[in-house]
């Protein structure tokens, strides 16, 4: 039996039993699929040649909104290896306005990872001409594949998974079907167990070749939450807060107003019960949209926050100092506090606050019992700003704790042997006094919004009652209307009241995480992806002379200042570094070697002059290709060994995790670097914890960890400021002879 193809659909067989791997659910393995399933995606299958086609298609189907520009065209050289191609897709995708990320998943979690996904492009590789899936979203456990003419159609996840793990079975599958043989295994029962074989013997093996789109961190964040539906769940979940907020007014003027009227109607109860059994799943509603809401826009304000740190230059990092950075992150706790529900209930009680005041109107004291709760929530809205001027005063005292604190523990070696036993200690008891007494203002700022006010209001809203009490007008059901009005009022503001001062707190952290948000959108847009024998100046390249197109990086008339400072670091610097040159530039100390090599490398941007990469300025290769090509080793104060492992620590340059080839090759030049005795030493080896709460490395030694970390990043060109101070001679020989082996083409900066 069959089933019945649709328009826009790809028909999918019947009979989960008969044919494994269709089932409802993906079974691992993938290789026991009908071919004739495998097959019907070829006119799915994007061919190379439209590989940014399918990019541009692919992003604007799923409202990502790339830039109206000319999709890209690969060259044959990218289509050489997947390193290539991931690194021009990474660059085509960035050209459209978009970021492109590489997924590797398990061979038996492959299915579940494809499901998760989308928007993805998917590279088919079976042997023949490279070919693209583009896969626009989910349609329960199918996915939805974009055609060429922009269409989808649904794609069974299996059917895919099958697909791109062909190639990886067909290594394995003539010794398994070998086996079955051998074992006599039933033809009915061969599926099942070819499966498990299969789960058996490639369950650990690591399957790329999958590019998920997103938004960049950088873009605006008001894209970034239209593409994430935080608007619509947003207004979804202030639906269902009016919702629910004019189900309770009704229940309060069915029942109470039967209750106070001494005529409880049985009807009316009834009718009250099936409006609380209606907030239930009102509530619930609310709930789940608020914690994807909150969610959501956590991962949004983490990410960018992350982007922007990773966008700062060098100077802005250096100059503002652990201690300031450290109190960023504790101000960005802030924003995220907003996120997780701030914003939102001071707009949903504001809401209720309106309603409060209608209800009141209609009460016994009429409008006048409305004006009052009016006033009350401009006075709880002045003491909220009253809270807002002491919450600055008090973060501001404690940003600048925190600063003194960090930058003391950093220099408590220095001041140890440089300062005096008396001074160690100065001014942190003024520091806290004054600290205190900026908390107990704050303190009693909360106290007055959070408490006082929303129970205030219970006795001035009672109050408010006592004249057309007194006066005796009004009836019982207008009292309880009033009442209603009262105790919904109460309720209100106590959600502005913490809302406001989430409001308040988060206003105070924007001003310290701005900067890393307006960091992250830092650049233009980049230039399109370049074929990869376009390394060399065009003008150049028409000339006939072998040694200038053999040129790999050019000064020209280089100059640069630190900032702040009056004297210029290099002033009208021009060089030329060919491909295979070994250069050793000397100088005395503060003549700009270090600033010159950050310049090279593109740790730094020129002031002015122009510096050429295999004829590219920086603006064309972008900052990330750059650094691709010109690995640099700095100066110790300028390099670190990070708390992770000593593999880690090696291979953070390149693609990580890291493949077995990548640890081979990390050991090897560790052993030339004279490493062995340390990793024979360890008891990780390579998989050692080192850094502050791990193995502690000694000066030579971790001066040979930055020369192995910029050499096993393979670049064209590799810069070692003073890497060779700290080594002995015969370490220094050694360490060298490797260094001139693997760099293709180096530069080293040592003092005369």
């Amino acid at each position: 039996m069959t089933a019945e193809a649709q328009p826009g659909w790809e028909a999918r067989p019947d009979g989960a039993e008969a044919q494994p791997g269709w089932g409802a659910r993906p079974q691992p393995g993938w290789g026991a699929r009908p071919d004739h399933a495998v097959d019907s995606l070829g006119a799915l299958e994007w061919p190379a040649e439209r590989l940014g086609d399918a990019l541009e298609a692919l992003a604007t189907q799923s409202g990502l909104g790339p830039r109206a520009v000319a999709a890209p065209v690969p060259a044959a050289g990218h289509l050489r290896s997947a390193d290539a191609l991931g690194a021009w897709i990474d660059q085509a995708a960035a050209y459209l306005g978009v970021e492109a990320e590489p997924i590797a998943a398990r061979y038996d979690e492959i299915g579940e990872a494809l499901l998760r996904v989308a928007p993805a492009l998917v590279w088919l590789r079976d042997g023949g001409a490279p070919r693209f899936l583009a896969v626009v979203g989910r349609r329960g456990r199918d996915l939805a594949a974009l055609r060429a003419d922009r269409s989808t159609a649904r794609v069974p996840v299996e059917a895919l998974a099958g697909r791109i793990c062909r190639p990886i079975e067909a290594q394995v599958l003539p010794e398994i079907e070998r086996v079955l043989a051998r074992a006599a295994v039933r033809p009915r029962r061969r599926a099942r167990a070819r499966r498990a074989l299969l789960d058996e013997r490639l369950g650990p093996v690591i399957v790329d070749g999958i590019w998920s789109l997103r938004l960049p961190p950088g873009a605006p964040l008001a894209r970034q939450a239209m593409a994430a539906r935080i608007p619509r769940r947003l207004l979804g979940l202030l639906a269902a807060h009016a919702a629910a907020y004019t189900l309770w007014i009704l229940v309060w003027m069915t029942v109470g107003r039967s209750i106070l009227d001494d005529h409880l109607d049985e009807g009316w109860l009834v009718a009250g019960a099936l409006l609380l059994a209606t907030v239930v799943p009102l509530r619930q509603l609310m709930s789940w949209l608020s914690g994807l809401v909150a969610i959501d826009s956590s991962a949004l304000v983490k990410q960018r926050l992350l982007s922007g740190a990773l966008a700062l230059d060098a100077e802005e990092v250096r100059s503002e100092g652990a201690g300031r950075f450290l109190g960023r992150v504790i101000e960005s706790e802030a924003i995220e506090g907003l996120a997780m529900g701030g914003g939102v209930a001071a707009v949903a009680s504001a809401f209720e606050l309106a309603a409060a005041a209608a209800v009141l109107a209609q009460g016994a004291a009429g409008a006048i019992h409305a004006l009052l709760l009016v006033a009350w929530a401009a006075l709880v809205v002045a003491l909220c700003v009253r809270f807002y001027r002491r919450r600055a005063r008090w973060t501001a005292a404690r940003l600048a704790m925190t600063h003194d604190l960090i930058e003391r523990l950093v220099g408590h070696r220095t001041r140890l042997a440089q300062e005096r036993h008396g001074r160690w200690h100065h001014g942190e008891d003024e520091a806290l006094a004054q600290y205190l007494l900026l908390s107990r203002d704050i303190d009693r700022s909360q106290i007055e919004i959070g408490a006082l006010m929303p129970r205030g209001w219970l006795i001035a809203g009672i109050a408010g009652l006592l004249p057309p009490f007194l006066a005796g007008t009004g009836s019982a059901g207008a009292y309880a209307v009033a009442l209603g009005g009262v105790l919904l009022a109460s309720r209100a503001l106590q959600g502005l009241s913490g809302g406001l001062s989430s409001l308040a707190s988060a206003a105070i952290a924007w001003e310290q995480v701005s900067t890393l948000f307006q960091a992250a959108a830092r650049g233009g847009p980049p230039p399109p992806p370049l074929p990869p024998d376009a390394g060399r100046s065009p003008a150049r390249a028409r000339e006939g002379d072998a040694e200038a197109r053999a040129a790999v990086l050019e000064a020209h008339e280089l100059s640069f200042r630190h900032k702040g400072r009056a004297r210029p670091a290099v002033v009208d610097v021009s060089v030329r570094i060919a491909a295979g040159d070994r250069i050793l530039l000397e100088g005395p100390s503060g003549g700009g070697k270090s600033t010159l090599s950050a310049l090279l490398s593109g740790l730094r941007a020129p002031d002015a002059g122009l510096l050429l990469l295999n004829g590219l300025d920086r603006h064309m290769l972008g900052a990330a290709a750059w650094r691709r090509r010109v690995a640099a080793a700095p100066q110790f104060h300028e390099n670190h060994v990070l708390a992770g492992t000593f593999a880690y620590n090696l291979l953070m340059g390149r693609r990580w995790p890291p493949r077995p080839d990548d640890l081979a090759e990390a050991e090897e030049i560790c052993h030339e670097l004279g490493l062995g005795e340390l990793l024979g030493r360890m008891p990780g080896g390579l998989e050692q914890v080192v850094g502050e709460t791990g193995w502690q490395l000694s000066h030579g030694e971790r001066s040979r960890l930055y020369m192995a970390r910029a050499l096993l990043q393979g670049a064209e060109v590799v810069v070692l400021d003073e890497s060779f101070a700290a080594l002995d001679p015969e370490t220094l020989e050694r360490a060298l002879r490797c260094v001139l082996r693997r760099a293709r083409t180096l530069v080293v900066i040592a003092h005369p």
